[in-house]
């Protein structure tokens, strides 16, 4: 790989450690996915308690609710964290990337050495995938590790896999939104479009594309596992074969249940799998045609 890209990326993970928003926003997404195995553990508590209380009081006879549960079940809140929090985590580090070389005025002196346009794009793009990578690392051994004191047993090979597919898969579902923050912190010409547009594009694939199609409420969508059936008049069936295939966040989170074992998981793996992929390709080359050396020059406003 060409020195300049590996170069700018090697910048790009040092530059990180002083913006104190991503390291806020940081500390809030690991704090989440901790909570996660509290939740999970809680849960498993207060039910296990009384499941063997009424055990001892004759007033049961059925077998305990956990005891055929998935062990990856525990964890089900961290899709939620990753979609929620993980996502506009991404797009501050895409944001920042681009905005913050701009406001340093450091453009035109990267442009006077032998780099193209094209370098500083990879190396960016590079730099921050790498540190979203190293993110998630942390987050899947953090709930590997809660698994492990919530069941007392360490997980088994193909649960372990199963994990790693799915923070996998995140690292793969994050791709996009960092990409989009990076787009507009690189052409937007104020500082608060630049991290707001990104965020209503967000706010319209969470939430809004997969309600035009399911007239779901906007919670019910955070479900990794379908809450209801899809509406079944004209306009959300029409809605839902022209939007769905490009709803990421849909594809990701049948994706994720899917690979946690969770109940009632509705996808189609490889479609999903190569729609995800396909955006964060697509996303990779709008960055590349759209962010140039005129792009970056533009003038920045307060």
């Amino acid at each position: 790989m060409n020195n300049s890209v590996m170069i700018i990326a090697g910048q790009e993970l040092r530059a990180t450690r002083a913006n104190r928003l991503a390291i806020l926003l940081l500390g809030i997404f690991m704090g989440m996915v901790l909570l996660s195995g509290f939740i999970g553990w809680a849960t498993h508590h207060t039910v296990t308690q009384v499941y063997d209380e009424a055990l001892r009081e004759g007033t049961t006879t059925a077998p305990n609710f956990f005891a055929n549960e998935q062990p990856l079940e525990l964890i089900r809140n961290t899709v939620i964290y990753v979609v929620l929090i993980g996502a506009l985590l991404a797009i501050l580090i895409g944001v920042q990337s681009s905005l913050g070389d701009r406001k340093a005025g450091v453009i035109d002196l990267l442009f006077s050495r032998p780099v193209t346009s094209r370098q500083y794009v990879a190396g960016k793009l590079l730099g921050m995938q790498c540190l979203t990578g190293l993110i998630l690392m942390a987050a899947g051994t953090i709930s590997w590790g809660t698994i492990w004191l919530i069941r007392g047993q360490v997980l088994s090979l193909p649960d372990s896999l199963s994990l790693l597919e799915f923070f996998m898969l995140a690292w793969l579902f994050l791709l996009p939104f960092t990409v989009l923050g990076f787009i507009f912190g690189a052409v937007g010409q104020r500082e608060t479009s630049a991290l707001l547009i990104p965020i209503l594009v967000w706010i319209f694939l969470t939430f809004m594309m997969p309600q035009l199609g399911t007239a779901e409420h906007p919670v019910a969508m955070l479900n990794p596992v379908p809450a209801q059936p899809a509406s079944q008049g004209p306009f959300f069936t029409f809605n839902r074969s022209v939007l769905q295939p490009f709803s990421i966040t849909d594809r990701f989170k049948s994706l994720s249940a899917g690979l946690l074992h969770l109940g009632g998981a509705d996808s189609s793996p490889v479609f999903d799998g190569l729609t995800l992929a396909l955006i964060g390709a697509l996303s990779c080359l709008a960055a590349i045609i759209l962010v140039g050396r005129q792009t970056l020059r533009r003038e920045l406003y307060e």
